[in-house]
């Protein structure tokens, strides 16, 4: 790895512009690569010690460079990768994790006209059959003896082909926020079968999962089931290899809650476009909280025995409660959903996280982002602690050697999103106090995702001169490319080292060197719809604020 780390992809005219170095020379020579001249010379700050990465670190701020080009810069015998500057950058970035979302479609054929050298055939059709304890017998045995379901649709959640309630709602709701707040920043085709159709590409991209999602809600009542998956992970194959049964797993409260939640924000954001469509997200979303209200206790999920697909168990309900809620509020005005809201509010701790897991910082968002009329004492109380917590973010950057927000103990299974979603925390912050303070930080984060970090690495397929190579992600592994499918986020160091190639090439590391560009890491190279869902969200503010 280089002693250079910077964004690989580059910079927008306006943007904080910063370097990290690990060497001992302190001044910083840039080249215009295409004019083969030097166009700026700095020098860098004083040493630190950082310890995430272990490494004795300089920054340099060449924010002053505004002029657009490619450029390359050289400190003592060190080269960096040759990076752009261009107002262009936020949005060839989000276009592409945004496209990702395609490539993870599930149940149809992608085709080489949209899907270039990453073609497939069509995935899944088989029959998907409600789990029972006997189901592996019964299917082969006496198949009409279990209740079937039409499964087909949404997106293959993550480098498996399971497909799973609670992360698909992640992912929907950072997209739609991204849509509902910088509308502008998709107002374009990404190049999908949609695109000729009206509307914006998001929209139609999205729709793909909320039509999966629909025919995960149980007709009789109302409640969601948590996943389809078969009953072990496949190898790595290509999708429409893996033809083994598909189970639908249990209701859960968790996977209702959110349901209800993305479909009241879908209907908001629909209503526009589609009335009728809004109308029926709507609905949805009414049934699924009227089964919640009827059965008051958490009813969670986690995995049967003998069953090996990817679990997204919970230990709480609580959070999704306080999410749909707020969601339902601010979308219909309704004051019993108000009411209820304001109840679960002093119940819920943690206000602030937007993980799969607990997603009370999608219900806290909603509630500061209503436009209907609110508790001012909550709200107020709610947007002081929302502003503290972004402010905290900022003091830990100041500390961090590279200047981003990730804590010694935020490098776990999923860092990048951990970073991404504290990338979401601050644009609400600055949305809620006009303070452009936080513009650096957020700068900063996104650097990392794209190569300034301790791996000297972009965390995102396809996007920068050393991006990642060999995800865990069953397409990218089976396909006989050569180039993984782009735009995929990559997880990033996780010092937990949950798999066994982790283990092998990283013990003794430090935490934000916990990572290994290798297909089996599973725990620091996987991919998932809701680690490029925050990414879309910032690199759609970042069109914005350039």
């Amino acid at each position: 790895m280089g002693a250079i780390r910077l964004n690989q992809m580059g910079y927008t005219r306006r943007s904080h512009k910063q370097v990290v170095y690990t060497g001992e020379v302190s001044k910083i020579l840039i080249f215009d690569v295409e004019k083969d001249q030097i166009v700026y010379e700095g020098t860098l700050g004083e040493q630190k010690f950082d310890e995430a990465s272990g490494e004795n670190v300089c920054i340099g701020d060449f924010s002053s460079l505004t002029q657009p080009g490619h450029y390359c810069m050289k400190i003592g015998q060190d080269t960096s990768p040759v990076f752009a500057i261009s107002d262009q950058l936020p949005k060839v970035c989000t276009d592409a994790l945004l496209k990702t979302f395609y490539y993870q479609r599930c149940g149809v054929e992608l085709t080489e006209q949209y899907a270039g050298s990453w073609h497939h055939g069509a995935c899944h059709k088989q029959a998907s059959y409600v789990y029972h304890p006997e189901a592996e017998t019964l299917i082969k045995n006496n198949p009409e003896s279990l209740e079937q379901i039409n499964t087909e649709g949404g997106w293959h959640d993550a480098g498996d082909y399971g497909r799973y309630t609670v992360a698909a709602a992640k992912a929907i709701a950072d997209l739609l926020l991204a849509y509902e707040q910088y509308k502008s920043s998709f107002a374009h085709s990404i190049d999908i079968p949609e695109s000729s159709l009206e509307g914006d590409d998001l929209l139609h991209e999205v729709k793909v999962e909320i039509d999966f999602l629909f025919k995960m809600q149980r007709k009789s009542d109302g409640s969601v089931y948590t996943k389809v998956a078969t009953r072990f992970f496949p190898g790595m194959i290509m999708p429409e290899e893996d033809t083994e049964p598909l189970l639908i797993f249990d209701i859960s409260s968790p996977a209702t809650g959110c349901f209800a939640a993305v479909m009241a924000m879908a209907a908001r954001v629909y209503t526009r476009f589609d009335s009728a469509y809004a109308n029926q997200c709507l609905k949805a979303s009414e049934r699924a909280y009227t089964w919640l209200k009827q059965h008051p206790l958490p009813m969670l999920f986690h995995n049967p025995p003998n069953i090996n697909s990817g679990e997204y168990g919970d230990e709480l309900d609580l959070d999704e409660r306080y999410w749909a809620a707020a969601e339902l509020y601010r979308t219909t005005g309704d004051e019993n959903y108000h009411k209820d809201f304001l109840c679960y509010y002093p119940l819920n701790e943690d206000k602030f996280t937007l993980g799969w897991a607990n997603v009370s910082g999608y219900g806290s968002i909603a509630y500061l982002l209503t436009e209907q009329p609110v508790c001012s004492e909550i709200y107020n109380e709610l947007k002081k602690a929302w502003i503290s917590h972004g402010n905290e973010l900022v003091q830990r950057s100041k500390s961090d050697g590279y200047g981003i927000t990730l804590a010694l103990d935020d490098y776990i299974w999923g860092s990048t999103m951990v970073l991404l979603n504290q990338c979401m925390h601050l644009i609400i912050a600055k949305q809620l106090t006009k303070d452009h303070a936080y513009d650096i930080v957020i700068q900063n984060n996104w650097d990392y995702l794209f190569g300034m970090n301790p791996m000297d690495i972009s965390y995102v397929t396809g996007l920068g001169e050393r991006a990642v190579m060999n995800p865990h992600h069953r397409p990218s592994a089976a396909d006989d490319v050569e180039m993984p499918v782009p735009g995929l986020v990559s997880g990033g160091p996780c010092a937990g080292l949950k798999d066994e190639t982790a283990k092998e090439y990283c013990q003794g590391q430090p935490p934000a060197k916990c990572f290994i560009d290798h297909v089996e890491s599973y725990s620091t190279n996987e991919i998932t719809i809701y680690w490029n869902s925050p990414a879309v969200y910032v690199g759609a503010y970042l069109q914005n604020n350039h």
